[in-house]
């Protein structure tokens, strides 16, 4: 599947101005709900978890207090399948598509990006059920592909506060705003199903509200990096996968 070249320049301005591009109806709607129904009766297989953590997704600092924004707690819950669960289909060959990925490499500017070689990451399903959330946090990774395969009946609204950070500067401030329930700086992203975003969280502050309603929220994550052969260390695959194997 290819990205259009308009496509491309435009999530690459997007992505310069507010660190995230949604491509609207990457997919077709009935092809994204083709792509569900494919794993839908796999997600009972989904590792779910409940984890309290501090927005940088690392140990707390002992040279700050326990209600600095440094260490201050969140909660996420959500269930994650593995990609040794997801079945051969659309979605496994859109995520494994050379256009797909050429295209993803212009609007990041890579040359190239590859697959994962680890039997766990690369193609995942994010499900949320009712009640469900992710706390604020930056990502560990520099960007993030996502596919919305069945948005939340209400709630879990993906929202995020651009360039709240950099390698120089933690952002203290803002992310104590964010966590006092400010929301004056917060961007609201909203996807229908089959929409595609590219989403650099390594320096944006991001979460995912509330899931409300009666059926889980549901999102695939293809994971790639700019060189070949990406495999997680163990320790990350207990705890997104609750195996290392």
């Amino acid at each position: 599947m290819t990205i259009p070249p308009a496509a491309i320049v435009r999530a690459r301005a997007d992505l310069a101005a507010t660190g995230a591009a949604v491509l609207q109806g990457f997919v077709p709607k009935p092809q994204a709900a083709g792509m569900l129904a494919e794993v839908e009766d796999r997600l009972d297989k989904a590792f779910f978890k409940v984890k309290t953590h501090n927005v940088y997704l690392v140990a707390d600092d002992p040279a700050f207090a326990a209600d600095h924004p440094r260490n201050r707690k969140v909660t996420t819950s959500s269930a994650t399948l593995a990609y040794d669960l997801v079945p051969d289909g659309a979605l496994r060959r859109l995520y494994l598509n050379d256009r797909f990925r050429a295209g993803l490499a212009a609007i990041l500017g890579h040359d190239a990006l590859y697959p994962y070689a680890d039997p766990l990451a690369g193609l995942n399903l994010l499900t949320y059920p009712p009640g469900t959330e992710t706390g604020w946090h930056f990502d560990n990774a520099n960007f993030v592909v996502t596919l919305m395969l069945r948005p939340a009946d209400a709630g879990g609204d993906y929202h995020y506060i651009p360039a709240t950070r950099t390698e120089e500067d933690p952002g203290f401030d803002a992310v104590e705003r964010a966590l006092d329930g400010d929301g004056s700086e917060i961007v609201s992203l909203h996807q229908a199903a089959g929409d595609l975003v590219i989403f650099q969280g390594r320096h944006t502050l991001h979460r995912v509200t509330p899931v409300k309603g009666l059926k889980p929220r549901v999102i695939a994550v293809c994971s790639y990096d700019p060189k070949p052969g990406k495999i997680l260390h163990k320790d990350t695959r207990m705890t997104f996968y609750g195996r290392a194997a």
